[in-house]
């Protein structure tokens, strides 16, 4: 391994830079405004910083785990329930992953040809759709080279896509800095606006302050990936022993990072002139802010080939990095949880520690599910869409379990790790403060989707996570029965040749 890419502060760059994101930090922007900033500090309070906690504690006792998560809770709970939440922690990535494979091409169109070619016809004249599927399977089997050669090469791409982003961060808030001082008349009326303008979410069923409620399942999946970030430290070599404290570093860098972005915003842009934009919407409003930015700065078409196309690079390797690092960790970790359920050959690592097979088979499945859903059938399309809706309360319950296992940590480990809780109280209410964080969020998003869609649409949110888990027991199950038949049938051999 490389010590120059395990330095401590290359470990704190990367963990700020991949659970902070861009996207979600404008979202938060547009969709309620500077209300955003309350609610991220509630859930920095309740989830965040306490969750952060939780993860340094648990990482520092297990340095050495594979299985991270897994292991975690077959440790502290039990290993049926630590394998249901790590395949529905690994199926909610797998979904993200197929997403994100859609979404790659579009800051990779504005970067290349300065365009969205996601919205175009044709491309090389052909339909754009074929293109963009041939792409994203090109993307797929770029992805599963880049983690074949191992996971030096995936920390590299997560530290140069978070170089990129830090100078993207900079670049907006200088910007919206630079333009508050040109008209420093305008900070407090700009400020106004975005505190008091309507959200996003109003409708004539959510209204006041149940309008701002959706957004608090956002809030918690924009903090999210300190869980697969975690997963990674047996791998940062004579690191080991500093991760922990990185993690509460990289999470502080974080709430600085999302606050700074979002109040800039605030101070430097017309926010209803934002909402006024006709073809702004949730699909391309961060290049949208960007183009509206630039264009504040100057008129010179320059400046706004440079914003757009910078800003279309960082994500592009944005994607990227994460790409490599949930196509790598996830699916490490569920191996590791599966090692008598899935074939030996799947175990199997090859020189560069990789458990190549598995990733070749789901890089596989992932292509799959990009050509069905591009040729586009009904079943596929709708299937997909709700498996996208599901992904946030998918991604959301692994947090809320591993916290529960928390007190039942504390209560059994004393060996020497970083302890930053000492009193089991004081454990019992960081536990308890990220289970009810995470349960009402469910419960809201929830409770909204059925005021808006009707409660069958209430259901199928949650069946998502419900299949998941039925499929792990039964996956579970099976594997604990072969495993005693053998046993009894070893047993039996042995007692027959004794006599």
């Amino acid at each position: 391994m490389s010590k120059e890419i395990y330095t401590s502060k290359r470990i704190v760059l990367v963990i700020a830079t991949t659970v902070f994101s861009f996207s979600s930090s404008t979202m938060a922007f547009f969709t309620i405004g500077l209300k955003s900033l309350i609610w991220l500090a509630v859930v920095a309070v309740l989830y965040f910083l306490p969750f952060a906690i939780i993860n340094s504690e648990l990482t520092s006792a297990y340095p050495n785990s594979k299985g991270a998560l897994y292991t975690w809770l077959a440790d502290n709970l039990s290993p049926r329930i630590a394998f249901i939440t790590t395949f529905i922690w690994y199926a909610s990535y797998f979904v993200w992953m197929t997403s994100l494979f859609l979404k790659l091409w579009i800051p990779f169109g504005l970067l290349v040809f300065g365009q969205d070619i996601s919205q175009m016809m044709t491309l090389f004249n052909m339909p754009a759709k074929v293109v963009l599927t041939f792409l994203s399977i090109l993307g797929i089997f770029i992805l599963t080279v880049i983690i074949h050669h191992g996971f030096l090469n995936i920390a590299k791409l997560m530290y140069f896509s978070g170089i990129l982003m830090i100078g993207l961060i900079a670049l907006t808030v200088g910007t919206n800095l630079f333009l508050s001082l040109q008209h420093p008349e305008m900070i407090l009326p700009n400020l106004k606006i975005a505190a008091t303008s309507q959200t996003f979410f109003e409708s004539s069923k959510l209204t006041g302050f149940l309008s701002q409620m959706p957004f608090l399942i956002f809030a918690i999946t924009a903090f999210g990936g300190l869980d697969t970030v975690s997963s990674l430290v047996e791998k940062v070599g004579n690191q080991q022993h500093k991760f922990s404290k990185a993690l509460l570093i990289g999470g502080g860098a974080v709430l600085i990072l999302y606050f700074l972005d979002i109040v800039s915003w605030g101070m430097g842009t017309n926010f209803a002139s934002i909402r006024e934009t006709s073809n702004t919407h949730l699909g391309n409003l961060m290049y949208g802010l960007i183009s509206h930015l630039s264009s504040q700065v100057s008129n010179n078409p320059l400046v706004h080939e440079f914003y757009t196309r910078y800003t279309a690079l960082t994500m592009f390797s944005a994607y990227l990095a994460l790409l490599a690092t949930i196509g790598y960790a996830p699916l490490k970790v569920l191996l590791h949880a599966g090692e008598d359920i899935f074939p030996a050959s799947f175990l199997a690592i090859n020189q560069n520690g990789i458990h190549f097979k598995a990733v070749k088979v789901q890089a596989m499945i992932i292509a799959t599910f990009v050509i069905l859903i591009s040729v586009g059938t009904p079943l596929v399309t709708t299937l997909y869409n709700q498996l996208t809706l599901m992904t946030n309360l998918a991604r959301s319950l692994p947090y809320l379990i591993v916290a529960a296992a928390y007190p039942f940590f504390k209560a059994k480990v004393s060996g020497d790790y970083l302890k930053l809780v000492k009193h089991r109280f004081l454990a019992k209410y960081l536990a308890l403060s990220v289970v009810a964080t995470i349960f009402i969020a469910i419960a809201f998003e929830i409770y909204s989707v059925i005021l808006s869609d009707g409660l069958v649409a209430g259901i199928f949110l949650l069946l998502g996570p419900v299949l998941f888990a039925v499929l792990a027991n039964y996956l579970y199950v099976v594997n604990t029965k072969n495993s005693r038949s053998r046993l009894s049938s070893f047993l039996s051999i042995r007692s027959i040749s004794k006599r």
